[in-house]
Protein backbone atom coordinates (compact mmCIF):
# COMPACT_ATOMS: atom_id res chain seq x y z
CA UNK A 1 0.00 0.00 0.00
CA UNK A 2 1.09 3.43 -0.97
CA UNK A 3 0.55 5.95 1.35
CA UNK A 4 0.89 9.56 0.14
CA UNK A 5 2.34 12.05 2.71
CA UNK A 6 1.27 15.72 2.68
CA UNK A 7 2.63 18.27 4.99
CA UNK A 8 5.68 17.23 6.82
CA UNK A 9 7.31 19.12 10.40
CA UNK A 10 9.25 18.49 13.03
CA UNK A 11 8.36 20.02 16.12
CA UNK A 12 10.99 20.23 19.08
CA UNK A 13 8.97 20.66 22.53
CA UNK A 14 10.86 22.55 24.83
CA UNK A 15 8.54 22.59 28.33
CA UNK A 16 9.85 25.92 28.96
CA UNK A 17 8.92 27.73 25.67
CA UNK A 18 5.43 28.44 26.28
CA UNK A 19 5.79 31.24 27.21
CA UNK A 20 6.67 32.56 23.58
CA UNK A 21 4.43 34.31 21.65
CA UNK A 22 1.40 32.17 19.82
CA UNK A 23 1.60 30.46 16.42
CA UNK A 24 5.70 30.90 16.32
CA UNK A 25 6.16 28.92 13.16
CA UNK A 26 8.35 25.76 12.87
CA UNK A 27 10.85 25.39 9.36
CA UNK A 28 9.45 22.72 7.60
CA UNK A 29 11.58 20.00 6.81
CA UNK A 30 11.53 17.64 3.45
CA UNK A 31 8.98 14.68 3.55
CA UNK A 32 10.32 11.55 3.56
CA UNK A 33 9.81 8.83 1.00
CA UNK A 34 6.48 7.55 1.15
CA UNK A 35 6.33 4.36 2.96
CA UNK A 36 5.73 0.68 1.32
CA UNK A 37 5.10 -1.67 3.95
CA UNK A 38 5.85 -4.69 1.34
CA UNK A 39 9.43 -3.12 0.59
CA UNK A 40 10.39 -1.78 3.62
CA UNK A 41 11.92 -4.19 6.55
CA UNK A 42 10.35 -3.40 10.27
CA UNK A 43 11.97 -0.32 11.74
CA UNK A 44 13.87 -0.54 14.84
CA UNK A 45 12.45 -0.64 17.61
CA UNK A 46 13.20 3.15 19.74
CA UNK A 47 12.38 2.80 23.38
CA UNK A 48 11.89 6.21 23.74
CA UNK A 49 9.50 6.51 20.49
CA UNK A 50 5.82 6.47 20.37
CA UNK A 51 3.66 7.25 17.24
CA UNK A 52 0.36 8.63 17.26
CA UNK A 53 -2.76 8.69 14.67
CA UNK A 54 -5.26 11.36 14.69
CA UNK A 55 -8.53 11.11 13.26
CA UNK A 56 -11.91 13.68 13.83
CA UNK A 57 -15.28 14.64 13.32
CA UNK A 58 -16.10 11.01 11.83
CA UNK A 59 -19.60 10.82 11.25
CA UNK A 60 -20.00 8.31 8.37
CA UNK A 61 -19.09 5.10 8.73
CA UNK A 62 -18.60 4.14 4.72
CA UNK A 63 -16.81 7.30 4.07
CA UNK A 64 -17.83 10.04 1.24
CA UNK A 65 -18.20 10.04 -2.76
CA UNK A 66 -19.35 6.72 -3.00
CA UNK A 67 -16.74 5.25 -0.73
CA UNK A 68 -14.03 6.26 -2.46
CA UNK A 69 -13.05 8.83 -0.12
CA UNK A 70 -12.23 8.21 3.40
CA UNK A 71 -14.52 6.07 5.51
CA UNK A 72 -12.85 3.70 8.32
CA UNK A 73 -12.40 0.96 6.41
CA UNK A 74 -9.53 2.63 5.11
CA UNK A 75 -8.40 4.16 8.52
CA UNK A 76 -8.61 -0.19 9.36
CA UNK A 77 -6.20 -0.42 6.81
CA UNK A 78 -3.46 2.55 7.84
CA UNK A 79 -3.48 1.54 11.15
CA UNK A 80 -2.65 -1.84 10.05
CA UNK A 81 -0.19 -1.03 8.35
CA UNK A 82 1.33 1.83 10.96
CA UNK A 83 1.50 -1.10 13.03
CA UNK A 84 3.30 -3.65 11.18
CA UNK A 85 6.03 -0.99 10.75
CA UNK A 86 6.67 0.03 14.82
CA UNK A 87 6.94 1.65 16.77
CA UNK A 88 3.71 1.05 19.33
CA UNK A 89 0.56 3.34 17.61
CA UNK A 90 -2.00 4.99 19.52
CA UNK A 91 -5.10 5.96 17.86
CA UNK A 92 -6.97 8.88 18.76
CA UNK A 93 -10.48 10.36 17.97
CA UNK A 94 -11.18 14.08 18.69
CA UNK A 95 -14.89 13.90 18.72
CA UNK A 96 -18.26 14.24 17.00
CA UNK A 97 -18.71 10.39 15.77
CA UNK A 98 -22.25 9.54 17.27
CA UNK A 99 -23.66 12.42 15.80
CA UNK A 100 -24.94 13.59 13.16
CA UNK A 101 -25.08 11.26 10.43
CA UNK A 102 -27.94 9.40 8.16
CA UNK A 103 -27.57 6.02 10.11
CA UNK A 104 -27.85 7.38 13.72
CA UNK A 105 -30.98 9.44 12.68
CA UNK A 106 -32.44 5.43 13.58
CA UNK A 107 -29.70 4.08 14.72
CA UNK A 108 -28.65 6.37 17.55
CA UNK A 109 -24.32 5.58 16.91
CA UNK A 110 -24.70 2.05 17.45
CA UNK A 111 -23.15 1.19 13.88
CA UNK A 112 -20.57 3.86 14.56
CA UNK A 113 -19.59 2.24 17.83
CA UNK A 114 -19.60 -1.00 16.51
CA UNK A 115 -17.19 -0.20 13.61
CA UNK A 116 -14.87 1.88 15.94
CA UNK A 117 -14.74 -1.44 18.09
CA UNK A 118 -13.61 -3.28 14.83
CA UNK A 119 -10.94 -0.65 14.07
CA UNK A 120 -7.84 -3.10 16.47
CA UNK A 121 -9.06 -6.03 13.75
CA UNK A 122 -10.51 -7.98 17.25
CA UNK A 123 -14.42 -7.36 17.05
CA UNK A 124 -14.89 -9.08 20.48
CA UNK A 125 -11.53 -7.48 22.88
CA UNK A 126 -10.36 -4.60 24.47
CA UNK A 127 -8.74 -2.12 22.32
CA UNK A 128 -6.08 -0.58 24.53
CA UNK A 129 -4.66 1.67 22.14
CA UNK A 130 -7.55 3.49 21.07
CA UNK A 131 -8.88 6.79 22.63
CA UNK A 132 -12.09 8.94 22.30
CA UNK A 133 -13.44 12.22 23.54
CA UNK A 134 -17.08 13.94 23.18
CA UNK A 135 -17.88 16.01 20.75
CA UNK A 136 -20.62 18.85 20.75
CA UNK A 137 -22.38 16.33 18.56
CA UNK A 138 -22.42 13.47 20.87
CA UNK A 139 -24.82 15.63 23.00
CA UNK A 140 -27.52 15.99 19.98
CA UNK A 141 -29.89 13.74 21.73
CA UNK A 142 -30.19 16.27 24.50
CA UNK A 143 -33.36 15.08 26.37
CA UNK A 144 -33.44 13.69 29.70
CA UNK A 145 -34.67 10.45 28.43
CA UNK A 146 -31.50 10.65 26.20
CA UNK A 147 -29.04 9.93 28.97
CA UNK A 148 -29.88 5.87 28.35
CA UNK A 149 -28.69 6.26 24.98
CA UNK A 150 -25.60 7.55 25.14
CA UNK A 151 -25.05 5.35 28.42
CA UNK A 152 -25.47 2.43 26.44
CA UNK A 153 -22.99 3.55 24.00
CA UNK A 154 -20.52 3.89 26.39
CA UNK A 155 -20.98 0.62 27.61
CA UNK A 156 -20.85 -0.71 24.19
CA UNK A 157 -17.78 0.39 23.58
CA UNK A 158 -14.19 -1.39 23.45
CA UNK A 159 -12.36 1.62 23.97
CA UNK A 160 -11.48 4.73 26.43
CA UNK A 161 -13.82 7.17 26.32
CA UNK A 162 -11.66 10.37 27.83
CA UNK A 163 -13.18 13.59 29.35
CA UNK A 164 -11.93 15.66 32.19
CA UNK A 165 -14.48 19.14 31.84
CA UNK A 166 -17.69 17.00 31.63
CA UNK A 167 -19.66 16.72 34.58
CA UNK A 168 -22.87 14.45 33.86
CA UNK A 169 -25.66 15.11 36.64
CA UNK A 170 -26.79 12.08 38.96
CA UNK A 171 -29.81 10.49 39.15
CA UNK A 172 -32.47 9.99 42.60
CA UNK A 173 -29.81 7.35 43.12
CA UNK A 174 -26.55 9.18 43.03
CA UNK A 175 -24.97 7.41 40.56
CA UNK A 176 -24.33 9.30 36.96
CA UNK A 177 -26.66 9.20 34.78
CA UNK A 178 -24.00 8.65 31.88
CA UNK A 179 -21.18 5.99 32.85
CA UNK A 180 -19.78 3.81 31.81
CA UNK A 181 -16.75 0.96 32.33
CA UNK A 182 -13.92 2.48 29.92
CA UNK A 183 -15.32 6.53 30.61
CA UNK A 184 -12.23 8.26 32.52
CA UNK A 185 -11.04 11.54 33.36
CA UNK A 186 -7.75 11.26 32.28
CA UNK A 187 -5.20 7.87 32.04
CA UNK A 188 -1.12 7.47 32.21
CA UNK A 189 -0.55 4.65 30.09
CA UNK A 190 3.32 3.40 29.07
CA UNK A 191 3.64 3.03 25.52
CA UNK A 192 7.04 3.19 23.62
CA UNK A 193 8.89 3.41 26.78
CA UNK A 194 6.97 6.77 27.33
CA UNK A 195 4.93 6.96 30.54
CA UNK A 196 1.93 9.20 28.43
CA UNK A 197 -0.59 11.11 30.13
CA UNK A 198 -3.97 11.41 28.19
CA UNK A 199 -6.81 13.71 29.07
CA UNK A 200 -10.08 14.89 26.61
CA UNK A 201 -11.61 18.64 27.24
CA UNK A 202 -15.03 19.17 25.13
CA UNK A 203 -16.48 22.44 23.64
CA UNK A 204 -19.13 23.98 26.19
CA UNK A 205 -21.32 24.87 23.02
CA UNK A 206 -24.45 22.46 23.57
CA UNK A 207 -25.54 21.34 27.36
CA UNK A 208 -28.08 18.69 27.01
CA UNK A 209 -30.16 17.96 30.07
CA UNK A 210 -28.22 15.04 31.46
CA UNK A 211 -25.08 16.89 31.74
CA UNK A 212 -24.41 19.14 34.97
CA UNK A 213 -21.70 21.60 33.62
CA UNK A 214 -19.27 21.55 31.13
CA UNK A 215 -16.29 23.25 32.60
CA UNK A 216 -13.88 25.61 31.24
CA UNK A 217 -10.62 23.97 29.19
CA UNK A 218 -8.20 25.82 31.26
CA UNK A 219 -9.32 25.13 34.84
CA UNK A 220 -10.06 21.61 33.78
CA UNK A 221 -7.11 21.32 32.02
CA UNK A 222 -4.65 22.78 34.68
CA UNK A 223 -5.75 20.37 37.50
CA UNK A 224 -6.06 17.39 35.62
CA UNK A 225 -2.19 18.00 34.17
CA UNK A 226 -1.13 18.87 37.58
CA UNK A 227 -2.16 15.44 38.39
CA UNK A 228 -0.58 13.66 35.38
CA UNK A 229 2.55 15.17 36.12
CA UNK A 230 2.43 14.41 39.73
CA UNK A 231 2.00 10.81 38.65
CA UNK A 232 4.97 10.71 36.44
CA UNK A 233 3.74 11.64 33.08
CA UNK A 234 6.26 12.39 30.87
CA UNK A 235 4.64 13.83 27.75
CA UNK A 236 0.92 15.02 28.13
CA UNK A 237 -1.33 14.85 25.23
CA UNK A 238 -4.86 17.54 25.24
CA UNK A 239 -7.51 15.45 23.11
CA UNK A 240 -9.97 18.03 22.20
CA UNK A 241 -12.96 19.03 20.75
CA UNK A 242 -12.43 22.77 20.96
CA UNK A 243 -11.96 25.44 18.36
CA UNK A 244 -8.71 26.57 17.09
CA UNK A 245 -9.22 29.88 19.29
CA UNK A 246 -9.94 27.96 22.25
CA UNK A 247 -6.71 25.48 21.90
CA UNK A 248 -4.70 28.31 21.17
CA UNK A 249 -5.69 30.39 24.39
CA UNK A 250 -5.17 27.15 26.43
CA UNK A 251 -1.68 26.57 25.17
CA UNK A 252 -1.13 30.65 26.15
CA UNK A 253 -2.78 30.53 29.41
CA UNK A 254 -1.38 27.78 30.54
CA UNK A 255 2.25 28.23 29.40
CA UNK A 256 4.84 25.91 31.13
CA UNK A 257 1.61 24.10 32.94
CA UNK A 258 0.05 23.17 29.87
CA UNK A 259 0.00 20.03 27.80
CA UNK A 260 2.85 19.12 25.39
CA UNK A 261 0.85 18.77 22.36
CA UNK A 262 -2.78 18.96 21.59
CA UNK A 263 -4.87 16.82 18.84
CA UNK A 264 -8.29 17.98 18.14
CA UNK A 265 -10.99 18.38 16.00
CA UNK A 266 -14.31 20.11 15.41
CA UNK A 267 -13.09 22.58 12.57
CA UNK A 268 -13.57 19.86 10.02
CA UNK A 269 -10.09 20.46 8.03
CA UNK A 270 -6.41 19.98 8.92
CA UNK A 271 -4.91 22.78 10.78
CA UNK A 272 -1.15 23.05 12.36
CA UNK A 273 -0.82 26.00 15.01
CA UNK A 274 2.06 26.66 17.78
CA UNK A 275 1.68 28.26 20.82
CA UNK A 276 5.52 28.64 21.38
CA UNK A 277 6.70 25.48 20.50
CA UNK A 278 3.76 23.52 21.33
CA UNK A 279 1.61 21.98 18.60
CA UNK A 280 -1.69 21.83 17.46
CA UNK A 281 -2.99 19.20 14.93
CA UNK A 282 -6.25 18.72 13.63
CA UNK A 283 -7.21 16.57 10.97
CA UNK A 284 -9.91 16.62 7.61
CA UNK A 285 -14.00 15.29 8.63
CA UNK A 286 -15.25 11.85 8.03
CA UNK A 287 -11.47 10.86 7.61
CA UNK A 288 -10.42 12.36 4.61
CA UNK A 289 -7.06 12.48 6.00
CA UNK A 290 -5.28 11.52 8.99
CA UNK A 291 -3.02 12.77 11.00
CA UNK A 292 0.27 10.54 12.33
CA UNK A 293 2.88 12.33 14.32
CA UNK A 294 6.10 10.35 15.32
CA UNK A 295 7.38 11.76 18.69
CA UNK A 296 10.63 11.34 20.62
CA UNK A 297 11.54 11.89 24.11
CA UNK A 298 15.35 13.18 24.40
CA UNK A 299 17.37 15.19 26.80
CA UNK A 300 15.90 18.71 25.40
CA UNK A 301 12.37 17.03 25.79
CA UNK A 302 9.46 15.83 23.58
CA UNK A 303 10.60 16.20 19.65
CA UNK A 304 7.37 15.73 17.05
CA UNK A 305 7.71 14.72 13.44
CA UNK A 306 4.10 14.83 12.06
CA UNK A 307 2.57 14.20 8.54
CA UNK A 308 -1.14 14.07 7.26
CA UNK A 309 -2.31 11.03 5.19
CA UNK A 310 -4.81 11.18 2.66
CA UNK A 311 -7.50 8.49 2.65
CA UNK A 312 -8.18 8.32 -0.58
CA UNK A 313 -8.86 5.76 -3.69
CA UNK A 314 -4.74 5.12 -3.53
CA UNK A 315 -5.36 3.18 0.30
CA UNK A 316 -8.18 -0.01 -0.51
CA UNK A 317 -10.54 -0.15 2.50
CA UNK A 318 -9.88 -3.06 4.51
CA UNK A 319 -11.83 -6.04 3.22
CA UNK A 320 -12.98 -7.33 6.64
CA UNK A 321 -14.30 -4.22 7.98
CA UNK A 322 -15.71 -2.96 4.72
CA UNK A 323 -17.81 -5.85 4.62
CA UNK A 324 -19.23 -4.74 8.31
CA UNK A 325 -19.57 -0.61 6.79
CA UNK A 326 -21.95 -2.53 3.87
CA UNK A 327 -23.61 -5.13 6.57
CA UNK A 328 -24.84 -1.54 8.46
CA UNK A 329 -25.65 0.39 5.32
CA UNK A 330 -28.53 -2.80 3.88
CA UNK A 331 -29.58 -3.01 7.52
CA UNK A 332 -30.12 1.24 7.83
CA UNK A 333 -31.84 0.97 4.48
CA UNK A 334 -34.02 -2.02 5.33
CA UNK A 335 -35.47 -0.33 8.34
CA UNK A 336 -36.09 3.21 6.33
CA UNK A 337 -38.15 1.71 3.62
CA UNK A 338 -39.83 -0.48 5.92
CA UNK A 339 -40.59 2.65 8.29
CA UNK A 340 -41.66 4.96 5.93
CA UNK A 341 -43.87 2.32 4.21
CA UNK A 342 -41.81 2.50 0.51
CA UNK A 343 -40.71 -0.14 -1.18
CA UNK A 344 -36.74 -1.82 -0.68
CA UNK A 345 -33.76 0.27 -2.10
CA UNK A 346 -36.42 3.66 -1.01
CA UNK A 347 -32.61 5.61 -0.49
CA UNK A 348 -31.99 5.73 -4.13
CA UNK A 349 -35.08 6.68 -5.49
CA UNK A 350 -34.27 9.38 -7.97
CA UNK A 351 -36.04 12.82 -7.36
CA UNK A 352 -34.28 15.11 -9.40
CA UNK A 353 -31.50 15.79 -11.84
CA UNK A 354 -28.60 18.55 -11.87
CA UNK A 355 -26.50 19.16 -15.02
CA UNK A 356 -24.04 20.79 -13.53
CA UNK A 357 -22.21 20.00 -10.49
CA UNK A 358 -23.34 20.56 -7.36
CA UNK A 359 -20.55 21.57 -4.34
CA UNK A 360 -21.01 20.59 -1.33
CA UNK A 361 -18.07 19.41 0.12
CA UNK A 362 -17.32 21.07 3.56
CA UNK A 363 -14.16 22.61 2.65
CA UNK A 364 -15.74 24.72 0.05
CA UNK A 365 -19.46 25.16 1.10
CA UNK A 366 -18.32 26.15 5.00
CA UNK A 367 -15.62 29.27 3.26
CA UNK A 368 -17.04 30.24 0.21
CA UNK A 369 -20.68 30.47 -2.13
CA UNK A 370 -21.35 27.77 -3.77
CA UNK A 371 -23.75 27.05 -6.85
CA UNK A 372 -26.21 24.39 -4.36
CA UNK A 373 -26.35 26.77 -1.37
CA UNK A 374 -27.45 29.99 -4.05
CA UNK A 375 -30.18 27.08 -4.88
CA UNK A 376 -30.86 26.17 -1.91
CA UNK A 377 -31.40 29.95 -0.76
CA UNK A 378 -33.27 30.91 -3.41
CA UNK A 379 -35.69 27.76 -3.00
CA UNK A 380 -36.35 29.14 0.35
CA UNK A 381 -36.26 32.72 -0.61
CA UNK A 382 -39.22 31.72 -3.06
CA UNK A 383 -41.09 29.94 -0.65
CA UNK A 384 -42.13 32.91 1.13
CA UNK A 385 -42.21 35.04 -2.27
CA UNK A 386 -45.90 36.09 -1.44
CA UNK A 387 -45.35 37.38 1.74
CA UNK A 388 -42.58 40.06 0.40
CA UNK A 389 -39.62 38.05 1.32
CA UNK A 390 -36.03 39.65 0.16
CA UNK A 391 -33.13 38.00 1.04
CA UNK A 392 -32.44 34.52 2.76
CA UNK A 393 -29.56 32.69 4.41
CA UNK A 394 -28.89 29.51 6.18
CA UNK A 395 -25.89 28.65 8.21
CA UNK A 396 -23.47 26.43 5.85
CA UNK A 397 -23.33 23.72 8.96
CA UNK A 398 -26.66 22.96 8.25
CA UNK A 399 -25.56 21.57 5.19
CA UNK A 400 -24.21 18.01 5.92
CA UNK A 401 -23.41 16.35 2.46
CA UNK A 402 -20.13 17.42 2.54
CA UNK A 403 -19.71 15.91 -0.77
CA UNK A 404 -20.21 17.43 -4.30
CA UNK A 405 -22.51 16.20 -6.54
CA UNK A 406 -21.61 15.24 -10.34
CA UNK A 407 -24.46 16.58 -12.66
CA UNK A 408 -26.88 13.30 -12.98
CA UNK A 409 -29.42 11.93 -10.49
CA UNK A 410 -30.50 13.50 -7.31
CA UNK A 411 -31.51 10.93 -4.44
CA UNK A 412 -33.55 10.72 -1.73
CA UNK A 413 -30.39 9.51 0.01
CA UNK A 414 -28.99 12.44 -0.97
CA UNK A 415 -31.37 14.23 0.78
CA UNK A 416 -31.26 13.20 3.32
CA UNK A 417 -27.74 13.13 4.08
CA UNK A 418 -28.08 16.74 2.80
CA UNK A 419 -30.68 17.81 5.97
CA UNK A 420 -29.22 16.22 8.71
CA UNK A 421 -31.29 18.37 11.13
CA UNK A 422 -34.87 19.57 10.92
CA UNK A 423 -34.75 22.80 8.86
CA UNK A 424 -37.72 24.75 9.43
CA UNK A 425 -37.99 28.31 7.45
CA UNK A 426 -39.04 31.64 9.08
CA UNK A 427 -39.96 34.89 7.50
CA UNK A 428 -38.44 37.25 10.25
CA UNK A 429 -38.21 41.45 9.61
CA UNK A 430 -34.79 43.23 10.72
CA UNK A 431 -32.79 45.77 9.99
CA UNK A 432 -29.52 46.38 7.54
CA UNK A 433 -27.43 47.25 10.62
CA UNK A 434 -28.80 43.39 11.94
CA UNK A 435 -27.84 42.00 8.77
CA UNK A 436 -24.31 43.54 8.73
CA UNK A 437 -23.57 41.94 12.60
CA UNK A 438 -25.02 38.89 10.64
CA UNK A 439 -22.44 38.59 7.97
CA UNK A 440 -19.73 39.94 9.38
CA UNK A 441 -20.68 36.87 12.15
CA UNK A 442 -20.16 34.85 9.38
CA UNK A 443 -16.69 35.45 8.10
CA UNK A 444 -15.83 35.61 12.27
CA UNK A 445 -13.19 32.58 12.20
CA UNK A 446 -13.70 32.10 8.69
CA UNK A 447 -12.43 29.44 6.83
CA UNK A 448 -13.75 26.15 8.11
CA UNK A 449 -16.80 27.20 10.23
CA UNK A 450 -20.28 26.09 9.89
CA UNK A 451 -21.34 29.38 10.86
CA UNK A 452 -20.59 30.39 7.31
CA UNK A 453 -23.34 31.62 5.45
CA UNK A 454 -24.75 30.31 2.13
CA UNK A 455 -27.30 33.67 0.86
CA UNK A 456 -29.80 34.41 -1.89
CA UNK A 457 -31.60 38.08 -2.41
CA UNK A 458 -28.19 39.96 -1.06
CA UNK A 459 -24.33 40.09 -1.30
CA UNK A 460 -21.43 41.72 0.35
CA UNK A 461 -17.60 41.67 -0.24
CA UNK A 462 -15.38 39.45 2.25
CA UNK A 463 -11.80 40.32 2.56
CA UNK A 464 -10.12 37.21 3.63
CA UNK A 465 -7.01 38.41 4.84
CA UNK A 466 -8.65 41.39 7.04
CA UNK A 467 -11.96 39.75 8.16
CA UNK A 468 -13.99 42.48 7.04
CA UNK A 469 -17.19 42.60 5.73
CA UNK A 470 -18.22 45.90 3.44
CA UNK A 471 -20.34 46.96 0.45
CA UNK A 472 -23.71 45.02 1.93
CA UNK A 473 -25.87 45.53 -1.02
CA UNK A 474 -29.48 44.32 -2.05
CA UNK A 475 -29.98 42.20 -5.03
CA UNK A 476 -32.73 44.37 -7.14
CA UNK A 477 -34.48 44.08 -10.50
CA UNK A 478 -32.45 47.03 -11.35
CA UNK A 479 -29.42 45.90 -9.80
CA UNK A 480 -27.55 45.89 -6.32
CA UNK A 481 -28.07 48.80 -3.97
CA UNK A 482 -26.51 49.70 -0.88
CA UNK A 483 -28.83 48.56 2.57
CA UNK A 484 -28.98 51.25 4.70
CA UNK A 485 -28.57 50.80 8.80
CA UNK A 486 -32.24 51.60 9.15
CA UNK A 487 -33.86 49.86 6.64
CA UNK A 488 -36.47 47.53 7.34
CA UNK A 489 -35.57 44.10 5.39
CA UNK A 490 -37.74 40.97 5.30
CA UNK A 491 -35.60 37.57 5.06
CA UNK A 492 -36.32 33.93 5.58
CA UNK A 493 -33.77 31.54 7.66
CA UNK A 494 -33.78 28.01 9.29
CA UNK A 495 -35.02 27.76 13.05
CA UNK A 496 -31.16 26.58 13.98
CA UNK A 497 -30.38 30.53 13.95
CA UNK A 498 -33.12 31.45 15.41
CA UNK A 499 -33.75 29.05 17.85
CA UNK A 500 -32.14 31.33 21.59
CA UNK A 501 -31.74 27.54 23.43
CA UNK A 502 -29.01 26.15 21.03
CA UNK A 503 -25.45 27.98 20.67
CA UNK A 504 -26.94 29.33 16.95
CA UNK A 505 -23.67 29.52 15.42
CA UNK A 506 -22.99 32.68 17.91
CA UNK A 507 -26.14 34.27 16.03
CA UNK A 508 -27.22 36.45 19.06
CA UNK A 509 -28.16 39.43 17.07
CA UNK A 510 -31.12 37.00 15.47
CA UNK A 511 -34.34 35.07 17.92
CA UNK A 512 -37.63 33.92 17.41
CA UNK A 513 -38.97 36.94 18.64
CA UNK A 514 -38.09 38.65 14.99
CA UNK A 515 -40.80 36.42 13.03
CA UNK A 516 -43.36 38.15 11.04
CA UNK A 517 -46.13 35.14 11.51
CA UNK A 518 -44.84 33.03 14.82
CA UNK A 519 -48.44 31.59 14.37
CA UNK A 520 -47.57 30.17 11.14
CA UNK A 521 -46.74 26.74 10.11
CA UNK A 522 -43.28 26.41 8.78
CA UNK A 523 -41.84 24.96 5.88
CA UNK A 524 -38.99 22.33 6.04
CA UNK A 525 -36.39 23.13 3.56
CA UNK A 526 -35.88 19.49 2.96
CA UNK A 527 -39.63 19.32 1.65
CA UNK A 528 -39.32 22.50 -0.18
CA UNK A 529 -36.62 20.84 -2.13
CA UNK A 530 -38.37 17.87 -3.32
CA UNK A 531 -41.24 19.93 -4.79
CA UNK A 532 -38.38 22.28 -6.23
CA UNK A 533 -36.71 19.27 -8.13
CA UNK A 534 -40.66 17.83 -9.10
CA UNK A 535 -41.45 21.22 -10.54
CA UNK A 536 -37.83 20.93 -12.67
CA UNK A 537 -39.45 17.69 -14.12
CA UNK A 538 -37.12 16.54 -16.81
CA UNK A 539 -35.20 19.31 -17.67
CA UNK A 540 -33.80 19.14 -14.21
CA UNK A 541 -31.88 21.97 -12.44
CA UNK A 542 -28.67 23.60 -13.37
CA UNK A 543 -26.81 26.27 -10.81
CA UNK A 544 -23.95 28.64 -10.91
CA UNK A 545 -22.74 30.39 -8.77
CA UNK A 546 -23.84 34.08 -8.87
CA UNK A 547 -21.51 35.96 -7.37
CA UNK A 548 -23.28 37.21 -4.40
CA UNK A 549 -20.55 36.51 -1.89
CA UNK A 550 -17.17 38.68 -3.43
CA UNK A 551 -14.18 37.36 -1.76
CA UNK A 552 -10.17 38.32 -1.71
CA UNK A 553 -8.10 37.44 -2.45
CA UNK A 554 -9.09 34.26 -1.28
CA UNK A 555 -11.24 33.04 -4.20
CA UNK A 556 -12.15 33.36 -7.91
CA UNK A 557 -15.47 33.75 -9.58
CA UNK A 558 -17.82 36.14 -10.59
CA UNK A 559 -19.07 39.04 -8.01
CA UNK A 560 -22.17 41.24 -9.08
CA UNK A 561 -20.49 44.01 -6.98
CA UNK A 562 -17.98 44.82 -9.60
CA UNK A 563 -20.82 46.02 -11.66
CA UNK A 564 -21.07 48.65 -9.46
CA UNK A 565 -17.66 49.91 -8.56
Amino acid sequence: MTIRLFASLTLALGLAACGQSADTPQPPIAAPAAPNSAARPAATPNPRHLRLMLINDVYRIEGLDNGTLGGLARVRSLRRELEAEGPELLLLHAGDLLYPSLLSRRLDGEQMIDILNRLDGDPEGFDPNLFVTFGNHEFDKAALKDAAKLRARLHASQFTWLSSNVDFARGADGQPLVDGPHLLPYTLIERGGLRIGLFGLTIDSRLPAYVQAIRPPEGAARATIATLRAQGAELVIALTHLTLAQDRALLEALGEQGPDLILGGHEHERHEAWVGRRPIFKADADARSALVAEVELGAEGPTVRASYHDLDASVPPDPLLAARVDHWLGYFQQLECDQEGRTAGCLDQVLGQTHTPLVAEELLIRRQETNLGDWLMDVARTTFAAQGAQIAFINAGSLRLNQDLPPGPITRRHLLELFAYPAPLYLVRLDGATLQRVVEQAVSRWPGEGRWLQISGFAFRHDTEQGTVSDLSLLTADGPRPIRPDESLLAVTNGFLLDESGDQDGYRMLNLGLRVAPEAVAPDLRERVVEALAEAGAAGIAPTQAGRICQHPAADGPCLLDAVR
